[in-house]
């Protein structure tokens, strides 16, 4: 399997490398088609001379744009996710953690849920302004920092969903406390780069209304052909399909820098002695946001946590968000009156309606069929979802999603 080439890898990681230098380094593929659709993950085993003259390995990952398959570059938007990504890593967290530090917070205690960044780029031309194919960004290898990736085909417990629910919610409030308390620097250097993502712009009318007939026929299958059911979840696509099509989100209690892709396979877990999840990373933030923190609560609950499990604990886990993330605002020393349970409450049933087709649509690809996967990521297009048609644990997820998005009013 062809593996592509990173050009000029030394000038990229090279300023992260606290003196270092890299000597050599080896590339393979990381991930298996299915599991990354907007781009392409390269594991690095790199040699690096570190300024005493030892020479040491450091495991890292290259993520480049989806270079071998020109259907998921004009889908994923390179020119506008890489971009997005990299800011998070290169001004978002370095802002984030100098925040907590002034708030008093110890470097121990702040934010970790993301990789360790060794650098990006968006051309091999430091000029340039438009991402090409020789865009990159180097993180940690957190396989080899002792982190665990999710299986999309199992999902997630009250314990993993607890711990997802926590780190979200200071995710969501970090951004939230900077721009209250930088509000200049947050509207110039962070607010442009995570602009509304919409996938829709860049699909043909024929992929669109393949979609359209696939989604359908999976409906039909969850509802037992009842139409009117159908006709109300399509309903509720039509809602989404608007939303994303609106104009950017204004300031408000809860608007902040929204993963909207936070599913199983972008999350990975470390675990303790007894197999507890103890620590999580986010990773992949090609399509974040600038939004209404409750879509990626929705999405995440909806797409990747054990039905029978949210049901029991719906209200429970929006109550160890909410707390979290007054916690975290109130860490930053920011007033929190206005922040009522009511208030956010009403937040996420205005915003659940809105989200809920996105964790339905996902289903499919989540729990695609790892035989119906091609070898090569340059073969991964849409028939993903026609080989996938009628699968009994897909039918089954659909049915206990719309049935429990139903329960809690989200249809």
């Amino acid at each position: 399997m062809f593996v592509p080439g990173i050009e000029d890898l030394k000038s990229v990681v090279q300023p992260h490398l606290a003196g270092g230098e890299l000597q050599s380094y080896s590339t393979r593929y990381l991930t298996k088609p299915g599991d990354n659709y907007g781009s392409c993950m390269l594991a690095i085993a790199a040699k690096i001379k570190r300024p005493n003259g030892v020479i040491e390995e450091l495991p890292l990952i290259a993520k480049l744009p989806p270079v071998t398959n020109d259907l998921w570059w004009q889908i994923f938007q390179p020119e506008r996710t890489c971009i997005t990504e990299n800011k998070m890593y290169e001004i978002v967290v370095p802002e984030i953690h100098l925040l907590q530090l002034e708030a008093g917070l110890s470097k121990d205690k702040l934010f970790d849920g993301l990789p360790a960044y060794y650098g990006s780029r968006i051309s091999l031309d430091p000029n340039a302004t438009k991402v090409d194919r020789d865009a990159v960004l180097v993180q940690e290898n957190l396989q080899l920092s002792g982190y665990r990736a999710g299986n999309r085909h199992k999902m997630f417990d009250y314990v993993h969903a607890k711990l997802v629910l926590e780190y979200m919610a200071q995710y969501h409030a970090l951004p939230i406390a900077l721009r209250i308390k930088k509000t200049e620097l947050f509207a110039r250097t962070i607010r442009p780069y995570f602009n509304r993502f919409n996938m829709n712009t860049t699909m043909g009318d024929e992929m669109k209304n393949e979609m359209r007939r696939e989604l359908r026929e999976d409906l039909q299958l969850a509802t037992n052909n009842n139409e009117e059911a159908i006709n109300k979840i399509l309903e509720r696509f039509q809602v989404y399909d608007k939303w994303l099509e609106q104009p950017e989100a204004v300031d408000g209690l809860y608007t902040s820098l929204v993963h909207c892709d936070l599913w199983i396979n972008n999350i990975m877990f470390k675990y303790d002695d007894s197999n507890q999840p103890t620590q999580l990373k986010f990773v992949d933030f090609q399509i974040a946001q600038y939004e209404s923190c409750a879509h990626d609560i929705i999405f995440f609950l909806f797409s990747s946590v054990d039905c029978a499990v949210l049901e029991d604990n719906f209200e429970s886990f929006l109550k160890i968000y909410y707390d979290a993330f007054i916690h975290n605002l109130e860490e930053m020393q920011i007033n929190t009156d206005d922040y009522s349970y009511d208030g956010f409450l009403n937040e996420v049933r205005r915003v659940g309606p809105i989200e809920i087709p996105h964790p339905i649509f996902m289903t499919k690809v989540i729990l695609a069929d790892n035989s119906t996967l091609p070898e090569d990521f340059k073969d991964l297009d849409m028939t993903i979802l026609s080989k996938n048609r009628g699968l009994q644990t897909i039918t089954k997820r659909l049915e206990d999603i719309l049935r429990l998005a139903k329960k809690f009013k989200m249809i």
